[in-house]
Order: structure tokens, then sequence, then C-alpha cells
């Protein structure tokens, strides 16, 4: 037991003097280059790599193609402000559970309504675990943009008090009914129609890269600056600023 136990402690040990010397390169980067972030410490670059690995939970590429709309590019018929924030729900912690997708679907669905006057609390367990039923992957493994509105769109989500969140792959209630579809969805790559729709119909649902300096994240607009990715993040964009060249 005694040299489990040494063994475990020089692992930890050799993990945090790895993880200090990545934070200090990083910084010595971000001074160097004037960057517009900072770097520090947060919950997680005090994971393993493999841990935060798990909770990147959007798959690369494109699974149900079937269902892929034509992109769609949309000009405003008036200039765009300089920047703009959208009506949102509270965010959301998803726990170790790859299921970053089912979160950041529910987001728009419920800013969208938020953003019309009515306020939901949609289930991402039960999202998660059709979303698994359906396959391939789901539940904490992770999946697709596509796949995440057709969900939406052909089979619903029920209500979070139905089924409350677990953030592990844990059956809903046989009483948990689909209660909330979307009418249909659209795709595009195109900033100005990005942030029409985000004027018009509340946050945009969105998926990005994520490299290892991201895990060390403190504040500011950040930039790739260096490392390698470590897989990919669905999220919900609730707004823009030009000033400083970003997305909220």
């Amino acid at each position: 037991m005694k040299k489990i136990a040494i063994m475990m402690c020089l692992l930890i040990a050799v993990s945090f003097v790895s993880a200090q010397s990545e934070l200090t390169e990083i910084q010595k980067t971000l001074k160097a280059t004037n960057a517009t972030w900072t770097a520090g410490p947060n919950q997680f670059s005090r994971m393993s790599p493999i841990d935060q690995e798990k909770i990147m939970g959007l798959l690369p590429g494109i699974q149900d193609v079937r269902g892929l709309p034509a992109e769609t590019i949309v000009r405003p018929s008036r200039a765009l402000p300089t920047k703009f924030m959208a009506k949102h729900t509270p965010v959301k912690n998803q726990g170790s559970c790859g299921s970053c997708y089912s979160f950041g679907a529910s987001a728009c669905y419920e800013g969208y309504h938020l953003n019309k006057g009515s306020r939901y609390d949609l289930s991402e367990q039960w999202f998660m675990m059709k979303a698994k039923a359906i396959g391939p992957a789901g539940g904490c493994r992770g999946w697709y943009l596509d796949t995440s509105m057709n969900l939406m769109q052909n089979h619903g989500v029920a209500n979070e008090s139905d089924c409350p969140y677990k953030a592990s792959e844990s059956a809903c209630p046989s009483s948990a009914k689909a209660k909330h579809k979307i009418a249909g969805w659209a795709r595009t790559t195109d900033a100005t129609t990005i942030k029409n729709a985000l004027m018009r119909s509340g946050p945009v649902y969105v998926g990005f890269a994520v490299y290892s300096d991201f895990s060390y994240y403190k504040t500011g607009v950040y930039r790739y600056s260096s490392g390698y990715r470590r897989g990919y993040h669905a999220v919900a964009i609730v707004g823009w600023d030009d000033n400083l060249k970003a997305w909220r």
C-alpha cells in the first residue's frame, strides 16, 4: 500500500509541475505578443489533459448529411450596431460529461423564446440520452452540431424539471416527454448573417476548436496563442463587440 501511495503522489506531483511549466510558457508567449487575454490557473487547468478532453463533446465533421440545409446568407436592411447582447438564460455547468452539444442547442432554444417573452428550461439530460439512443455516440461521448439541430426539430426536448441533469449517462423517467421542438434551422459561416440572427432570434449555436492554451484562460478576449488542439466544444454565441473584435 505504501508503494502505491508513493507512486500516486509522484504522478500528481509530475502532473502539477507539467501544468505549471505549460502555464509559464503560455504567459511568456502572451506577454511577448501583446495578447488580448491573460492566462492563469482555473478549474480546467487543474484537470488532467484526459479529463479536459472528456468534456469537449462536440464531434468534428458532419454526421447527418441528409438533414443538412443549404448555407444561409442574409444581408440586413440597415447597418448593424458595433456591439450587441441578446437576452439569454444563465450559464450552466456540464460537469465532467461531454454533453456540451446539448447545452449549446438548449441555450439557443431558451434564448430564442426568452427574447420573445417566454422562459423555458430544457432538459440537457433528456437531450443527451436521446442523442445516445439515436447514435452514433451521444450521451457523454459527444455529438454533432447538425444532429443536435435535427433532434430539436424531429424529436424535441423535455423540460429540465421532468429530467434533471446528472452529468452522467442516466436514463430519464418514463414520465418525461418531449415538449419543445423547432420548426427548422439554418446554417452559415458568414459573420454578418450570424449577427443578424442574434438580433432577430437570439443566441446562435456554434462550435469551436479548443487548443491547450485555452485551458488557462483567465480574462480578456481569447485568441489562440500556442499549443495543440485538444478537441471541439459546442457553445451558444449571445452577442458581439466589433471594438474588441470578439464574439460573446
